[in-house]
């Protein structure tokens, strides 16, 4: 339950509204969430809130720059039937990268992505990378 700061009032409502930023020199919308306390008037963003904002700014900017999206790095990972873990260690990018991607905390990099893309569309490079890496694979 959230609690207003100024008041420790718990009567919250959310709301949304399209939120304006600019990316590449273009504005972009989002919608983002805030809340408001029924008590004091006292419009506050929690941290969940914020975070969440932030992810849906991510995500709008990986569509924008033509990079898989959360969704779509988990669903290849799947495809490919690995851990999270075993990913990283197939793929790179660190001991956590993909729990990240998939949560979409971190925006992977241009080369990630072009690497996640080929890999679906050749499996003899999936399979390559698997014997480049240290876990035991069925490809």
């Amino acid at each position: 339950m959230c609690l207003c700061h100024k008041c420790q009032s718990n009567n919250i409502t959310l709301h949304s509204g399209l939120e304006e930023y600019t990316y590449k020199n273009a504005k972009h919308y989002i919608e983002t969430e805030y809340s408001f306390c029924n008590t004091c008037n006292r419009e506050f963003i929690s941290k969940t809130q914020i975070l969440e904002n932030e992810k849906k700014i991510r995500d709008s900017k990986k569509q924008i720059d033509g990079l898989l999206s959360a969704s779509e790095i988990k669903a290849i990972r799947e495809k490919l039937h690995l851990s999270q873990t075993d990913a990283a260690s197939i793929f790179g990018g660190g001991k956590n990268a993909f729990s990240k991607y998939e949560r979409s905390e971190v925006t992977q990099s241009m080369a990630m992505d072009k690497l996640l893309r080929l890999t679906l569309k050749d499996r003899y490079i999936f399979r390559k990378l698997v014997d480049l890496s240290d876990i035991q694979h069925e490809s």
